[in-house]
């Protein structure tokens, strides 16, 4: 039995290692794969929405960012469920600073849908201008050429244009566990942009009004909370593919507690299980704490003892994340060692309630990720 488990974590840590060794291959080269595919060379007028609900860390950095895009015509929307807020006030600031940009703030009152963001977004949507629409999260934040760059990736079959989300600036120990989440999962999703997948990520999206309408409208969202893969699905069914950006946002993170990191992260598992049903058991696989427990399985069979097997593969995933990071212009600290075994005990953790649960927190409510609001 003993040589069964051993033979069992040898295969298991052969197959960690090599999705790891292909993720920072892919990840590297992401940027100059996509941009060869990035074809599309017109700049037609475009309606940008943000939606905002909470004075989030880096609002009004994020905010300007979208008034600083060298993009030739388009116009910005702020959408909100309410009629004033600390977020609304900010917002308003940031308009005022760039008088010469258009810009409307609208209410957007609707219930219909699961998702809060979407009901947030019905609003714009419905009274946006052009047919081209660029929707991003309150906290991204765009470099200058960001939305050229996502118009470039809107080429000849395609739907919606995404792109990786990466993490910056963190102010809290909580804080730097969830950018060392995030950017371990942005490392993966450029391995899928190079091997020509793409997944909804809301974070910031392009895309055409008219193809919305023929796929079935703001309905194909209203029953997910995750919109960005219903959005994905339904333009998937015309035909219509998802692609990366071969340029990254990068989402402020700031001062987080444990308690938000650990319940936004929940929500981003049950979500992934409800929509991702092959991959999302697999996940663990792709992740350096189960890899280290089957190298200390195998290491019997190379004459090692167990504690050197799983010490030698947790530093040595360390070392090469940390390393590609750096190579990417990444945030690299003296608190990564730490945040890199937060991640881990958080994302595994957040992974097995997900198996369990369908509630999930978001913002200020709680929601059931089939049905939408809770009551309470």
């Amino acid at each position: 039995m003993t040589i069964f488990f051993s033979w069992a974590g040898a295969i298991w840590w052969c197959v960690a290692v090599a999705l790891l060794s292909v993720s920072l291959i892919c990840g590297l080269l992401q940027p100059f794969v996509q941009r060869r595919r990035a074809t599309h060379a017109e700049t037609p007028p475009v309606s940008a929405i943000i939606p905002i609900k909470c004075l989030d860390p880096g609002f009004e950095i994020a905010q300007a960012s979208m008034f600083a895009q060298d993009y030739p015509d388009y116009e910005i929307l702020i959408s909100a469920a309410e009629q004033d807020s600390p977020a609304l006030d900010a917002a308003r600031r940031v308009a005022g600073v760039h008088p010469a940009r258009a810009c409307r703030i609208l209410h957007s009152g609707a219930k219909a849908a699961v998702s809060p963001k979407l009901n947030t977004l019905a609003a714009p949507l419905a009274e946006a201008r052009h047919d081209f629409v660029f929707s991003k999260d309150s906290n991204m934040t765009l470099e200058p050429g960001a939305m050229t760059a996502f118009m470039r990736n809107f080429s000849e079959g395609v739907g919606l244009v995404v792109a990786v989300p990466v993490a910056v600036r963190p102010e809290t120990i909580a804080g730097r566990i969830e950018a060392f989440l995030i950017n371990g999962h942005a490392r993966l999703l450029l391995t899928a942009s190079v091997l020509g997948l793409g997944f909804g990520v809301g974070k910031a999206m392009l895309f055409r009004r008219s193809d919305l309408a023929k796929a079935g409208g703001v309905a194909i969202m209203s029953h997910m909370l995750a919109e960005d893969t219903a959005l994905s699905m339904g333009l998937a069914r015309l035909g219509l593919r998802t692609v990366f950006s071969h340029r990254p946002v990068t989402q402020e993170i700031g001062a987080r507690s444990f308690r938000e990191i650990y319940e936004r992260q929940v929500r981003w598992s049950v979500i992934r299980r409800a929509n991702e049903r092959f991959s999302y058991p697999l996940e663990p696989l792709a992740s350096p704490l189960p890899a280290a427990l089957a190298g200390a399985l195998a290491a019997p069979l190379a004459g090692a003892p167990a504690w050197l097997g799983f010490c030698a593969t947790l530093f040595g995933w360390f070392c090469a994340e940390t390393l590609f990071a750096a190579l990417k212009g990444w945030e690299v600290s003296a608190w990564a060692p730490l945040a890199f075994l937060g991640r881990e005990i958080l994302s595994l953790t957040a992974w097995l309630r997900a198996w369990t649960t369908h509630d999930v927190v978001w913002g200020t409510g709680r929601f059931d990720a089939r049905r939408g609001a809770r009551e309470g």
